[in-house]
């Protein structure tokens, strides 16, 4: 009666129907009762009573609503509420537990979707608790009854090793079995095993082809590894408005990866138009999903107002989110803010916290102002001697400031012994980093040793060093070049030299005066009355 009454477009009464049969014990009325809850098909919405009836029709042992049930768990259904929100809004969270045991009571029956989804349960991208053998097990009876889906799945737990020694080469061909029929996530893995050579012979033109037919079958991970191609030259010439073309239909597909990569893509100047406001807009779809750089990058945004008001208070909210999710840049940045008091109350103590949890997951810079900090005695206990060791560690790990420190200390003998070849080799580090200060006193260094047959290639060198740092504005740099240029360049030098003694002085260097009076003494060719 349901069915001839919804075939005339009665889906009232057709509802009525299918409520009598399920109330009466009929599976059937039961599924597709929850069908019409469901889709408010004839009825209100209702997925809550719509999963009730699934379940109640699973319990009477039917396998399509157990397999049903498995999905809804393993997928949830609506979105959590937010904070303080009051609404009756319905929301089933994901289940692994109980998706595995309706999926496995299917699965049993034979139900081949279920058998595919108890797979992928029960292996390791599920979590921790995975089994893969088992995993393996139940797509390889799918892949048996014709399922390409588990062939996917089944090569997946292959080539991550899984079950013992990565096969590659199996994983390939199950991939390329897969492909053949059109599946669109074998194809995107096919054209990851071409571009790595993982399997199979490297080939790039392949692998790029199949990548791009993935993405045209609306593979979201393969939109999002084009636009990444593109964005970077990686394969294919550098294309700034193809990355945008692919990362936004990953992006509207949900793909919260893609959403920060057009902001980044906005950011960097690489998109056709590129927009700060664009690139803001899309750092908040991915933040408010919960991508931890993406949070970051909208702190930023925030901080200097490119794209948003400029507003210190909410960057210091989003870096916080993200220090929260463990994301260590973002602790380090607000290990900053509290040094600054940028947005937050200065607190040398909360300083030191986010410096030191970043210190630990190996931030160089942490280490470096956590060094700062033991120095000075901010937050801290004063401890030059631990300073030392900090700004040692931070050295090796790469920190520019750290390694200009380090190569002071060789240098003055203040802190460490006295090493004039370990403090230009420290000093060369920091500079080669773009540390201004660290190319100036390389300068130095260099300069002071200019004597002798090598004499001429270090005043070549001291002044490439001197010119970087003058290029990026350093005014120390600008003192120091026009010194140079004074000693080396003989007297037609010396209005050069002074030009850049004055440009030092309009800089702000506290030496500069001197330096530009001694030079105008130089330079003078009147007569003294």
């Amino acid at each position: 009666m349901a069915y001839r009454l919804a075939a005339r477009g009665d889906d009232v009464a057709a509802a009525r129907a299918l409520a009598a049969a399920a109330r009466a014990g009929s599976i059937e009325g039961m599924r597709g009762l929850a069908d019409a809850l469901m889709q408010g098909r004839g009825v209100l919405p209702d997925p809550a009573a719509a999963i009730r009836w699934i379940t109640a029709a699973a319990e009477a042992g039917d396998t399509n609503s157990q397999a049903r049930l498995g999905a809804l768990y393993a997928n949830g259904y609506g979105r959590a509420p937010a904070e303080g929100d009051t609404g009756s809004t319905f929301h089933l969270p994901v289940d692994v537990t109980l998706a595995r045991l309706w999926s496995e009571k299917a699965a049993i029956q034979g139900h081949v979707e279920a058998q595919v989804l108890l797979g992928w349960l029960l292996s390791r991208r599920s979590g921790s608790d995975g089994d893969p053998a088992r995993a393996a097990e139940w797509y390889r009876r799918a892949a048996d009854a014709g399922s390409h889906a588990a062939k996917v799945g089944l090569a997946m737990i292959l080539s991550n090793g899984d079950l013992g020694e990565p096969d590659a080469a199996a994983a390939v061909r199950l991939y390329e079995e897969a492909a053949a029929v059109g599946n669109p996530t074998a194809i995107y893995y096919l054209a990851m095993a071409y571009m790595l050579g993982e399997g199979t012979p490297q080939d790039l033109d392949r692998g790029v082809a199949a990548l791009k037919q993935a993405a045209d079958l609306q593979v979201a991970g393969a939109q999002r590894s084009l636009g990444v191609m593109y964005m970077r030259g990686q394969n294919v010439a550098q294309d700034g408005a193809a990355a945008e073309t692919w990362l936004r239909r990953a992006a509207l597909k949900g793909d919260v990866e893609a959403m920060a990569l057009l902001g980044d893509l906005h950011a960097g100047r690489l998109a056709r138009v590129p927009s700060d406001i664009e690139a803001a807009q899309w750092y908040q779809a991915a933040a408010d999903r919960d991508h931890a750089g993406a949070q970051m990058a909208l702190g930023l945004a925030y901080a200097g107002g490119r794209g948003l008001p400029k507003d210190v208070f909410e960057a210091v909210r989003w870096f916080s989110k993200a220090a929260d999710s463990g994301f260590v840049p973002a602790q380090f940045r607000m290990g900053i803010c509290h040094l600054g008091g940028e947005g937050v109350p200065q607190d040398y103590a909360k300083s030191a916290h986010y410096f030191r949890i970043a210190a630990e997951a190996g931030h160089a810079d942490a280490l470096y102002n956590l060094g700062v900090l033991h120095y000075h005695g901010y937050g801290l206990e004063k401890n030059e001697a631990q300073a030392m060791v900090l700004y040692g560690q931070a050295a090796e790990k790469g920190s520019a400031s750290a390694q200009f420190r380090v190569g002071r200390a060789y240098a003055t003998g203040a802190g460490l012994p006295q090493d004039d070849a370990a403090a230009l080799v420290w000093t060369r580090r920091a500079a080669e980093q773009g540390h201004m200060p660290g190319q100036v006193n390389l300068a130095r260094m260099l300069l002071a040793q200019a004597h002798g047959a090598q004499g001429a290639a270090a005043v070549a060198e001291a002044r490439a060093w001197l010119e970087k740092a003058t290029a990026a504005g350093s005014g120390e740099a600008m003192s120091t070049l026009a010194e140079l240029i004074a000693a080396h360049d003989g007297a037609a030098g010396v209005e050069t030299a002074l030009e850049w003694a004055r440009r030092a002085a309009k800089a702000g260097d506290p030496r500069a005066p001197q330096v530009v009076e001694a030079l105008e003494a130089r330079a003078f060719r009147g007569e003294v009355r």
